[in-house]
Parts: C-alpha cells; structure tokens; sequence
C-alpha cells in the first residue's frame, strides 16, 4: 500500500481499538466497515448477515472464479491496560485479540484489490461477528452465505504474539484445536455439616469429578493424540457448615482430530453418571460442541507460501508450534478450502499475549497483511481461469 494508505488503514484500525463492541454487539463497528467500503469504491456491500456480518463484494475485470477473505470484528469483556490515546471508551470492553486489526487488514485488501483489480473473477470480502464466542460463523454460514456469495476458497489471517513482526506461520497440518464446552451439575436435597449422613453431598461429587477428569487424557486418549480437558469454574455453597444442594462445574475440551473428540465427550458423559450413581447426587451435563479444528487445505498451503516468498522471500516463513486455541474459521473450511495463516505481532517472549489487558496490535504490521490477502486472492484467481 501507498503510505498514505497505511495511515489511513492505521487511523481506522485505532478508530475500532478505540470503539470495541463485543461478541453479537457489533452494531456500530460494522456500520464503520461497512461505510470504509463504500468510500474505498467496494462494488456491493451487503449487511446484517449472521447477525452483524457484512459482505463486501469485488468485481474482477472480467467473469471468472470467486474467492473469499474473511476478518473478525468482535471485541473482548477486558478492561484495558495500556496508556495509548486510542484506548478503549468503552469501559470493560477491550480489543484484545486483535480483530481490530484484522479487520483493518482486510479493509487494506479491499482497497488494494481495487484500486488494482483481478483480472477476472470476484473477491468476497467477509467481515465476521462472535467469533469469540464460536458463534459467528456458523451464524453467517445458516444465514445463507455460500449460498448468496459462492466462493471456491478462503483465506484469512490472525496475529500472533511472540513470532517476529512481520514474519509469517502457514501450518500445513490441522494447527487450532476444536472447542466443546461442558456444565456438569451435581444436585442433592442439602443439609447439615455436622449430619451429612442424612443427605448426599455434591460438593463431594464435584471434587471426585474434577479428579476423574484428569485421567480422560492422561490415561484413555492415545498418547500421540493432542488434547486436553480443563476445568475454569466450580461453584458450590455458602458456609462452612451446610451441604449445598447442589455443585456446577463448567470447562472446556480441546482436540485436532473427530474421533478424539467424540471419545472425550463419551468419556466425559460416562464420569458424569458414574459419579451419580456412586455418591446418590442426580447429575446433569451440558456438552455443547462449540468450534472444529482449524486445518488448511494443501493446495491453498501452497499457493499463500508463494505468495510470502513472492513478496517477501522465504526467510520470512517460519515455523511455530500449533495451538489450543480456537478459532471459528475452522467452520468455514469445513465448508470450502482454504488457508488461516499467522502472522507474527512481534514482541518476543516478553509479548503481551492475546485477550490479555496489556495486548495491542502491532501497527506495523498492517501493511504485510493487507498485502498477503489481497495477493492470496489475486493468485487465487489467477491460477484458475
């Protein structure tokens, strides 16, 4: 991009830093997308799909191929850390993962693709909601997207603390975990701490729980296999001297591969009315599957090394361990192939990570990934006439 095109992608990325909205409340920063892409010359802007989602479409110069870019725009419920002038105005609410950025990123595509447009085809710009939830794409996917929008690939991008500014991670193996949430609720009639032969004891329940749960990965998932299983709440009671009525325990399951996950959330279903039976509390679990794995397709691992090589030089292809995290863009390449890189934030180890209250896109980096899409997308288009 021009420079003054950087500043102008770098204002406007401030501009959202500065005005995060969260998950399913994105009313305000799609308005803002949605007014960048009609003033940048976008050929059709479509809103309000998926919830907040919006569409932007590219026209090539002549008929051919299409071709997806996707960014997300939702924010975090983080009160921010940092002392920069754009920092949030909305108290509790923070960008802290980046989607600020990303978005800004796919705005600069846009703008690249056309002031230079593909010589034949279209590029479907697509700026997804709640994605922190792993909602928002799914939603966009019901609301009809690939069947008002058809397009044969998709490529998308996330920054990534602690890789070199700049330098990018293009796995080529399955490298963001799927994500299930389960509650799990152990009920009983209460009673007294100093009696707790006349009832049952959820509290008792849960610890067992918690305690079972360990031996779901450490002793009947294959070694070889990546997951894990993690428990982050469990409430119960208050005082010292009653049994509660009842325990809830809430986690998170996270694998790479289907049958790995189908075999926790069995196993997990099996402790839940083992424990039931075993300590006479009536159990209830929620499972809910939330996002799949995140892999890219072969051939579009491929085609975006080419493009940073094209662009930049193999020296800025690196590797770096896969992640547990998880991300709603492994929904849309269940659906269509397609490449979710990395690029790196900068910051080495000492980095403020993501959805930490210290963490802030890297400017710098606007311009690479603007550039990486738009080029993915024009390659995209080029090698199938």
């Amino acid at each position: 991009m021009k420079e003054c095109d950087i500043e102008r992608m770098t204002a406007f990325r401030r501009e959202l830093h500065r005005f995060p909205e969260l998950s399913c409340h994105e009313q305000q920063t799609a308005e803002r997308v949605v007014g960048m892409l009609r003033e940048i010359g976008v050929d059709e802007v479509y809103q309000g799909i998926g919830g907040h989602g919006v569409v932007g479409i590219i026209n090539g110069l002549s008929a051919g191929r299409s071709v997806g870019l996707r960014a997300d725009m939702d924010a975090l419920p983080l009160a921010e850390d940092n002392t920069t002038e754009y920092c949030s105005r909305h108290q509790g609410v923070m960008h802290a993962c980046g989607h600020d950025g990303h978005t800004a990123m796919l705005v600069g595509a846009a703008l690249e693709l056309v002031q230079n447009r593909p010589a034949s085809g279209r590029v479907v710009l697509v700026f997804q909601p709640a994605e922190e939830l792993g909602t928002g794409a799914p939603a966009m996917l019901d609301d009809g997207l690939l069947e008002r929008f058809p397009i044969e690939a998709i490529f998308g991008m996330h920054n990534w603390p602690g890789v070199e500014t700049g330098h990018f991670v293009i796995h080529d193996r399955p490298h963001m975990a799927s994500s299930d949430d389960f509650e799990v609720q152990f009920n009983s009639e209460g009673g007294h701490g100093a009696m707790p032969h006349l009832t049952t004891d959820p509290v008792f329940a849960a610890g067992l729980f918690v305690t079972a749960l360990q031996q779901v990965i450490s002793r009947n998932t294959n070694p070889e296999d990546i997951a894990v299983v993690s428990v982050g709440s469990l409430q119960s009671g208050h005082a010292s001297n009653i049994i509660p009525a009842m325990a809830r325990i809430k986690g998170t399951a996270r694998s790479f591969k289907p049958d790995v996950r189908r075999h926790i959330e069995q196993r997990i279903h099996d402790i839940v009315e083992g424990i039931g039976l075993a300590t006479g509390c009536a159990p209830a679990i929620d499972y809910r599957h939330s996002t799949p794995p995140v892999a890219n397709d072969p051939a579009c691992v491929t085609l975006a090394r080419s493009v940073v090589e094209e662009l930049w030089g193999t020296s800025l292809l690196v590797d770096h361990p896969i992640s547990m995290g998880a991300d709603d863009m492994g929904a849309f390449l269940e659906k269509v192939p397609g490449v979710y890189a990395w690029i790196g934030n900068g910051g080495g180890d000492s980095a403020p990570r993501l959805h930490q209250p210290d963490y802030d896109f890297n400017d710098d980096i606007l311009d690479k990934g603007s550039r990486f899409l738009s080029h993915a997308a024009r390659r995209f288009l080029d090698s199938n006439q």
